[in-house]
């Protein structure tokens, strides 16, 4: 059992069934990180003794498990920390990070963590902006400011042996990017062709939470701080 997922959840339950009804069949277990939902989700909420309630194939099984982290506002990069963290302890081998409103296609996983083989990337992803045709891969070893070919932020996968880690002081934006140059400078990200996962409900949290946006501006300062420069 090494293909994890961790899912990010914010008051959102029936994105959160959709989500894990995709990726669950995908993975051996399913870690749900839920950021101070009301009503907190609750585990049989996901799934039902290991098989997901909801998924048409009802006899794939995956394992289910919940953390609640109740920090508001929202640290993204401490969300994401904490549900690596605990994959880590039980053995991942590849980690799927995603946002709850983040529904991945059948395959996805298994195209990313092989192409990251393939090509000794420690973050992989699918393009979402659909450039790359499928079966092709892009590898990135340094960090530029394509942004059509940035790691996208609500679905990417991690190889835990590399160094990559979330940096908590980037709280809400330029977090993703700042794993994804880490990635480039430590052995290369991978984007595949195919399998694009869609990003929902795009910006939704930064638009309605109080300080959010304000909070974006202070990432972006400490993105400069920490590389020198920001691509965007």
């Amino acid at each position: 059992m090494n293909r994890f997922a961790v899912v990010l959840t914010h008051n959102r339950p029936e994105l959160l069934d959709q989500c894990v009804a995709a990726i669950g069949p995908q993975v051996d277990m399913v870690i749900v990180v839920d950021n101070a939902s009301d009503p907190p989700v609750k585990l049989e909420d996901v799934t039902c003794d290991g098989i997901d309630a909801g998924h048409p194939d009802g006899d794939v099984h995956w394992r289910t498990t919940l953390i609640t982290v109740p920090d508001q506002p929202p640290n993204l990069s401490k969300l994401w920390r904490t549900g690596i963290d605990a994959a880590i302890e039980l053995g991942a081998a590849h980690i799927a990070v995603l946002c709850d409103d983040a529904i991945a296609p059948p395959g996805w996983f298994d195209a990313v963590a092989a192409a990251m083989i393939e090509t000794g990337s420690v973050v992989g992803c699918s393009d979402p902006f659909g450039h790359l045709p499928p079966g092709q891969t892009r590898v990135k070893r340094e960090p530029d400011s394509a942004i059509m070919e940035r790691m996208p932020g609500w679905a990417w996968v991690l190889d835990p042996v590399s160094p990559v880690r979330p940096d908590g002081a980037l709280h809400w934006w330029f977090g993703d990017t700042d794993i994804d140059w880490q990635a480039r400078k430590a052995g290369g990200m991978v984007m595949v062709g195919g399998f694009p996962v869609p990003n929902l409900r795009p910006n939704d949290f930064t638009n309605s939470v109080p300080g959010l946006a304000t909070r974006a501006g202070l990432d972006g300062e400490a993105f400069v701080i920490k590389h020198g420069w920001r691509p965007w």
